[in-house]
């Protein structure tokens, strides 16, 4: 059982990706207002697979990781005798194997920004097709999904208000009108700056 993801790293102990909110927390965030609302599930599903694609990683759960890379990939760079890798991931809890062609490493390190560094490589005989293999877990906790949550919660929500022509809403003595940039951001999918400002400590800022 395993998940090749859409980021280049398979996923060892799943054949797939949990939504990052249930059916029944939303009912909570939103006091069941939209709970006969069949659209909701598919915008939960498409929420979180935006704001995955946004951080460019499963983000969620804490999940076993395989990356496959050659030598000459961009993720790959050699400083002295060393190897420094970059993972496809924040949060790496543990790298549980390294392993270069045939040969295993037990000497390197790991940072929980996803930075691999592999001591005193031996680099005679490796080529830029060479394949490295690390074996590693990583993911969001359950315990630190809270923000991220609510943040989907807020994405659906939106959408439903949205497509049902809400323009605005009005609860006691007090009354909200929703600009044009708030109607034209109903998607799911959609992440308005504030929300990727949410999500800035979650996402990959790229490699070496």
């Amino acid at each position: 059982m395993s998940l090749l993801t859409n980021w280049g790293y398979t996923m060892t102990e799943t054949d797939q990706l949990p939504d990052m909110l249930t059916g029944e927390e939303f009912n909570t965030f939103t006091a069941n207002r939209y709970s006969g609302d069949v659209r909701v599930s598919s915008d939960i599903k498409a929420a979180s697979s935006a704001i995955r694609n946004y951080v460019g990683w499963h983000l969620y759960p804490s999940a076993a990781c395989e990356l496959n890379v050659l030598m000459n990939d961009r993720r790959v760079t050699i400083v002295g005798t060393d190897l420094l890798i970059q993972l496809p991931a924040k949060f790496v809890t543990a790298v549980s194997s390294v392993t270069i062609g045939e040969t295993a490493c037990e000497n390197f390190s790991f940072e929980t920004n996803g930075i691999l560094q592999i001591y005193d490589v031996s680099f005679q005989g490796l080529k830029r097709y060479t394949q490295i293999t690390v074996e590693y877990t990583a993911g969001v906790s359950d315990s630190m999904m809270d923000g991220i949550k609510e943040l989907v919660a807020h994405r659906v929500t939106h959408a439903a208000a949205s497509s049902n022509g809400i323009t605005s809403e009005a609860a006691g003595g007090v009354s909200v009108t929703y600009n044009a940039n708030w109607v034209n951001s109903a998607r799911a999918t959609a992440l308005p700056d504030d929300n990727k400002e949410v999500l800035a400590p979650f996402r990959l800022q790229g490699v070496f």
